[in-house]
């Protein structure tokens, strides 16, 4: 798969990263590139080549996401909700419901989002959902409401979880599509960071799904969101050591070229010793990371290293930028470099796609168990 992520890399560098800062400043995504999107098979990674996808494996999709991370935290964001729709799709949709929608996901001629939990009292906790999924004849009926949505209003296809009985833990996964009877969107959240694309909330007011919306079976909505977090987790680990990566790739240029008192900044040795401490960092939240796809791959229980590595490659990265952004001194500050809104950006992932303390208590809880 080196020529894909080769082919992705000319795809940035050319078409995403001309274009990052200006879709940080205007909150608006660059009009025709998710089409383009599509056309280079990013929104196909997780799709097998029957429904026009790439069939990459998880090393090769966090491979393409950090080099889109690199450039534009929005596109890489974007690209995270899609393909875990395209996930969900896959593990649990039927065969007429894949044939009907993949093709336009993987093709970019609609876009997905995945996994639409978080409320008021649940997402994090996915047991206080309290939007409600009851059943109607064959139909299903869905009422509640959602907060802080990827791409809300944006994607076509959301894939969307409710409670479909008692107790708690009767979940389900269902397919909402934007123009859907009942189904409508919230006010845009102003938010620090990942500007270019929507995130906000979902009402559902008597929304009637015919039952093949149901993803799998309907007290199975907590296994589509495991099977599908695979790449939620891979995705933001990788985006996170992308923009860390451009970072220290920007603040080694820096330090060589910036002279303070008649010498480079590069010339002192606490200047090398934290560009070579945060590279070590850096290589090593990636080690995780690798170590743990080859877990997944291999099948070896609960994805307790895929939690670590996700939480430590984002954090790793959040200080990495935080202490590249120093190194530019008053000019790192400014908006007229992409320091400060790598700062603004890498925190998100921190928080999406597994909260980071959430991730840590289920791995404390797991080192007792």
């Amino acid at each position: 798969m080196q020529e894909m992520i080769d082919s992705v890399t000319r795809f940035v560098a050319g078409e995403i990263a001309p274009h990052a800062a200006a879709v940080d400043r205007s909150g608006q995504f660059p009009e025709g590139l998710v089409p383009r999107l599509g056309e280079q098979g990013l929104l196909g990674l997780a799709a097998p080549a029957a429904f026009g996808g790439v069939e990459a494996d998880l090393a090769t999709f966090g491979a393409c996401v950090e080099a889109v991370g690199r450039a534009c935290a929005s596109t890489a964001w974007l690209l995270l909700a899609h393909t875990m729709s395209v996930r969900a799709l896959l593990i649990a949709g039927s065969d007429e419901t894949r044939q009907r929608l993949l093709p336009d996901l993987v093709a970019g001629r609609r876009l997905g989002c995945a996994m639409a939990a978080t409320e008021a009292g649940g997402g994090s906790n996915p047991l206080g959902i309290r939007t409600r999924a009851r059943r109607d004849g064959k139909d299903w009926v869905l009422d509640g409401g959602k907060e802080f949505i990827s791409l809300s209003g944006m994607a076509d296809v959301y894939v969307l979880m409710a409670r479909t009985g008692e107790p708690p833990p009767a979940l389900g996964c269902f397919i909402v599509e934007k123009g859907d009877a009942g189904v409508s969107f919230g006010r845009r959240e102003e938010l620090l960071g990942v500007h270019g694309v929507p995130v906000g909330g979902i009402a559902l007011s008597g929304c009637r799904l015919e039952s093949s919306r149901l993803l799998g079976d309907e007290a199975g909505g907590l296994m589509v969101m495991g099977a599908a977090g695979a790449h939620g987790l891979v995705g933001a680990a990788s985006a996170a050591l992308g923009i860390a990566s451009a970072a220290l790739d920007d603040a080694g240029a820096h330090v060589k070229e910036r002279v303070v008192a008649g010498a480079a900044l590069a010339s002192q040795p606490g200047v090398q010793a934290a560009l070579g401490d945060m590279r070590i960092e850096l290589a090593a939240a990636r080690g995780m990371l690798v170590q743990a796809i080859r877990d997944i791959a291999g099948h070896k229980g609960p994805p307790l290293s895929l939690f670590a590595a996700k939480l430590t490659a984002t954090e790793t990265a959040v200080r990495i930028v935080d202490r590249c952004m120093a190194l530019f001194g008053a000019a790192g500050y400014s908006r007229e470099l992409p320091a400060e809104r790598r700062m603004r950006d890498v925190r998100a992932f921190t928080i999406h796609w597994a909260n980071n303390e959430v991730l840590r208590d289920t791995i404390r809880k797991a080192s007792v168990a």
